[in-house]
């Protein structure tokens, strides 16, 4: 196989990912598929600037007919385990979207699925290609702070267009309202509890801790915004790991704030932190006098000479780009079927703890032999050399 023929589901996240698989010359984007007119649109109008001739469908099963080697799921977070499942079942290898599984029953089939047709699944959880995490493994693998005892992860995130018209635009209810809007219909994350939208947290957190989840407890928010009735205005919930280091993470999609993303690890003599805000991270190790405070080491979301441009600073080229190469030269994905399984079942578990008013619940492996350790960092690699100031961007 000398390039990856794959097709592209669902082009409303998806529009990135048919321009950043249109862009690799390892990839052949043979079909696009929507059933809303308005995104089939936009998505022609991406594949012309391309100079390309890929078809744009309507429909799934016309999209799984041309026989694509790989699917790129990106259509919503309820049906995501379903349409992976199908594509499997049609001989094809996936890269999902996140969450991946909306339930522990979902979580299951997909890791059933994915042994019995032998096909790989990989979860495109972008957060993971962020350079500034390539640092922070380095600096925990190097022990620069010691024994990890905590992490925190949080995503704020606005999320008030809850609504869906039939042409497939979105907007919120507040604006249905002003519009007499009678047509439009909740959205699949109107009534997510916000715990499960917490892979761009937790992932990256595993993969820099080489470490899984084995119990949570968590509590909800109120249900404030007239926006997204439905679901809390955000949750926090606190993780327990088999290495015993506890993970804080806070998830809100209803606060009116900019988005950001925060990260902190905590160790008995140091740690390291990056905010969105900052564009930078703030280091303070053990073997540094750190008279002057922090260390402030300029690092962000791309490295020097990546296109941030390509979606979350580059990073879903990257997830693209790992994918195809891991299908051509038949290496594990470097975030598989069980990885994903361990990013995403927690915030499930988590909802479930926050419904029993915060009681623990245990977070059982799924894999047929026990975790001992990640090849996330097998693919990606470490840097060398800390960065010099004028070599790095932050947020491109």
């Amino acid at each position: 196989m000398d390039k990856l023929r794959i097709g592209i589901l669902g082009l409303g996240r998806g529009i990135t990912h048919l321009k950043n698989f249109l862009s690799l010359p390892e990839a052949e984007v043979i079909g696009a598929c929507d059933r809303f007119p308005l995104l089939r649109e936009r998505a022609q109008e991406h594949i012309a600037a391309a100079d390309a001739s890929t078809p744009v469908l309507n429909e799934f099963d016309e999209l799984l007919a041309l026989r694509p080697d790989a699917i790129m799921v990106a259509t919503n977070g309820k049906l995501q385990v379903e349409h992976a499942c199908l594509a499997l079942n049609a001989g094809c290898h996936v890269l999902s979207e996140v969450p991946g599984a909306y339930t522990q029953q979902e979580c299951m089939r997909l890791g059933e699925t994915v042994e019995y047709t032998g096909k790989t699944y990989m979860l495109a959880e972008n957060t993971c290609y962020w350079d500034f995490f390539r640092y922070f493994r380095k600096w925990i693998a190097a022990d620069r702070f010691g024994p990890i005892s905590i992490a925190e992860g949080e995503y704020i995130h606005h999320l008030p267009a809850t609504l869906m018209r039939p042409d497939g635009s979105r907007l919120s209810p507040t604006a249905a309202r002003a519009a007499g809007h009678r047509d439009a219909t909740p959205i699949w994350r109107a009534d997510q509890p916000p715990i499960q939208y917490l892979t761009h947290d937790l992932g990256p957190l595993l993969e820099v801790l080489d470490d899984r989840c084995i119990s949570v407890s968590c509590r909800s928010a109120p249900c404030h915004s007239s926006d997204a009735p439905m679901r809390s205005d955000g949750q926090i919930a606190l993780f327990e790991t088999a290495k015993g280091t506890l993970i804080k993470i806070m998830v809100t999609l209803n606060t009116r704030r900019p988005s950001e993303h925060r990260y902190r690890i905590f160790g008995i003599e140091g740690g390291v932190e990056w905010f969105s805000y900052e564009k930078a991270a703030r280091r303070f190790s053990r073997e540094a006098d750190h008279k002057d405070g922090w260390d402030v080491i300029p690092i962000g979301l791309g490295a020097h000479g990546d296109d941030t441009s390509a979606g979350h600073g580059g990073a879903d080229l990257k997830t693209a780009r790992h994918f195809t190469r891991a299908i051509l030269a038949g290496a594990p994905a470097p975030i598989d079927v069980y990885r994903a399984i361990e990013y995403t079942l927690p915030g499930i578990l988590a909802n479930k703890s926050a419904n029993l008013g915060g009681a623990p619940v245990p977070i059982p492996d799924f894999r047929q032999t026990p975790f001992t350790h990640t090849n996330f960092w097998d693919s990606l690699g470490l840097p060398d050399v800390d960065p010099d100031p004028n070599q790095y961007q932050a947020l491109g």
